[in-house]
């Protein structure tokens, strides 16, 4: 057996064998406010089965705010499996969901690597198959998101699904339906389509600007309002525009988590929340732009430029500014990062130092949190600054990252020997 086959055996084995052993466990996390939040969380998801099976409004009480379509589709499993059955099949599809997401990066590092050869006229070499993997299946963020059945794994199943069509399949419309379905089950990654197509412009030569840009909008904007349709169709109202999506644009449910929004909106006076809401949500797409147009491939400064950097960037970004995230959200952020081994981070210099402020963050997190609600012996305080240091890692990243795409892009279009590369020191002004 391979390398790879070994990790993703191993990796599925964690992913199956701890839910259904101790079945318990995916209570415990869905309840972690790190890992879990009221728009993707596994007990609201079984309480919208409870109301489907006995006829009640999707959305009645505020409890459900999981897209229609996902609540119809994985309720059937519920439905017509045996109590004791059904948990272990849910067990088996996430594991599936994971493994084959490890399985597209892998293809992902492969593709990247081969890209960027052509493109720099020299090899260039990643990381392993095997160590690509092991990047997603045992970053222990990634597996407690799938051991808390969250329902986020769907959605980073169709962003990857997008890449992978895109970039494997050379496939614009299949990549546009992946997408728009991960925006469907999680609205920020409607922001995604515009690195997206970005990439979709530098990596498929043969494809005309009115190919990638309108079809491929098209794409989108039909695949969306066939499902919008679909789910009017399931629940006979558009409830589920506002109960969905409103709170997540509205920040309707306010509740701790990692994020920014929680602690500015508990202390909002009342007659300003509807100018911070909408400041907050232009901040939240504002800056995909400017990334996507910075590492934009422009063909007359070649070899300047990565649109695929931008796609991973703008990941990063929207699980910096979302109004309810998780710890899984930067997760799969970072997984995507290896694939940058050869080509950017070599220049980068903090690395150390934003490992070191999320590990620290991950750790005082529990613990503040714990002695906010559980001793009360702290305040919302001691959470909200460990919730600002996470954040902080967030932009670590992405300047780090921009950085040390800066000075890769100065040293090839300069064409500085390899020898003299780790000399030269650049400097910001």
């Amino acid at each position: 057996m391979s390398g790879l086959n070994q990790v993703l055996v191993l990796g599925a084995l964690v992913r199956f064998v701890v839910p259904s052993v101790l079945p318990q466990v995916t209570d415990v996390l869905s309840s972690i406010v790190e890992i879990s939040t009221p728009v993707n969380s596994f007990k609201s998801l079984l309480e919208a089965f409870y109301y489907l099976h006995h006829n009640i409004n999707l959305y009645d009480g505020g409890v459900n705010h999981h897209p229609p379509l996902l609540v119809v589709l994985l309720s059937l499993l519920d439905e017509y499996i045996p109590a004791p059955f059904s948990g272990i099949v849910f067990n088996v599809i996430y594991t599936a969901i994971d493994v084959y997401i490890a399985i597209v990066l892998v293809k992902l590092n492969r593709w990247y690597q081969n890209y960027n050869s052509t493109r720099l006229g020299r090899p260039v070499h990643g990381f392993s198959d095997d160590l690509i993997a092991i990047f997603y299946l045992f970053n222990p963020l990634i597996i407690l998101t799938n051991l808390s059945h969250s329902t986020l794994v769907f959605t980073f199943l169709f962003i990857i699904e997008s890449l992978n069509q895109l970039l494997i399949s050379d496939n614009v419309p299949r990549s546009m339906i992946a997408l728009s379905i991960a925006s469907y089950l999680s609205l920020n990654s409607l922001f995604l389509v515009i690195p997206i197509l970005a990439l979709a412009k530098a990596a498929l030569k043969n494809k005309t600007e009115k190919q990638v840009y309108f079809e491929g909008g098209a794409i989108f904007l039909t695949t969306s309002g066939l499902l919008f349709l679909c789910s009017f169709a399931v629940t006979a109202s558009f409830d589920f525009l506002s109960s969905v999506y409103g709170t997540v644009i509205m920040f309707d449910k306010i509740s701790p988590n990692v994020g920014l929004w929680w602690y500015l909106f508990t202390e909002m006076f009342q007659f300003f929340t509807p100018l911070y809401v909408g400041i907050f949500n232009i901040f939240s797409g504002v800056f995909i732009l400017p990334l996507t147009l910075r590492l934009f491939e422009f063909k007359d400064i070649a070899p300047a430029g990565d649109s695929f950097l931008a796609v991973v960037l703008s990941i990063v970004w929207i699980s910096f500014t979302k109004s309810y995230p998780t710890v899984g959200d930067l997760a799969f952020g970072l997984s995507l990062l290896p694939i940058f081994k050869s080509t950017i981070y070599p220049y980068s210099k903090y690395t150390f130092v934003y490992g070191m402020t999320l590990l620290i963050s991950l750790l005082l997190s529990p613990i503040f949190y714990y002695c906010w609600i559980v001793l009360g012996n702290g305040n919302s305080n001691f959470f909200y600054s460990i919730n600002l240091i996470w954040g902080a890692v967030h932009i670590f990243i992405i300047s780090d990252l921009l950085w040390g795409k800066l000075v890769a892009d100065y040293l090839e279009q300069n064409k500085v020997p390899e020898a003299e590369r780790s000399k030269i020191r650049l400097s910001q002004i």
